[in-house]
């Protein structure tokens, strides 16, 4: 629920969503490392089916030369912070939008997955799960306070989400 500046402690749908920010930032550190990693193997790769190797290692695993893995990290990194940070106004809605952006981009990376590559990467599809639960956390503290949804804002973090994605898919066929 929703605490005043003053409050000092959490509450409990925060203090889960910095607790799920960690055990995202640790699937995409681990993720970061496989990306810089030499030597083929982890114990990501169940088969072709199931490989964060293949997937981690395509082409479709950077934009820019910046491994989607490392901005997954910030994300995180960049949630936690914001909600350990009181003193922002609206933080809560700033994580909602943030996450359905982010959301948008990293439904797209599951589609090429599964139909161009052939291989699901398990921490890539974890992370997401990670994410939803932390859009629905965010979503139901607001909620729980009473406070509008702002489906404009929504909206509108889905149509950038779309435009970043077709931005990066643009970059990494050029």
């Amino acid at each position: 629920m929703w605490h005043g500046k003053d409050d000092k402690k959490l509450a409990a749908g925060e203090r889960a969503i910095v607790a799920l920010c960690f055990l995202g930032a640790s699937f995409m550190g681990y993720l970061t490392y496989l990306h810089f990693k030499t030597s083929p193997g982890t114990f990501c790769d169940f088969g072709a089916g199931f490989s964060c190797d293949l997937v981690n290692k395509s082409i479709y695993a950077e934009a820019m030369g910046v491994p989607l893995s490392l901005m997954g990290l910030a994300y995180f990194i960049g949630v936690a912070a914001l909600m350990l940070k009181r003193a922002v106004p609206d933080r809560l809605r700033i994580v909602q939008i943030f996450t359905v952006f982010s959301l948008i981009f990293s439904l797209h990376l599951t589609y090429i997955e599964i139909f161009v590559l052939g291989s699901v990467c398990v921490f890539c599809e974890a992370s997401k799960a990670v994410m939803l639960a932390i859009l629905a956390l965010s979503t139901r503290s607001l909620v729980a306070d009473r406070r509008p949804l702002r489906l404009e804002w929504l909206v509108a973090a889905v149509a950038a989400g779309m435009f970043f994605t077709a931005a990066a898919r643009f970059v990494q066929t050029a």
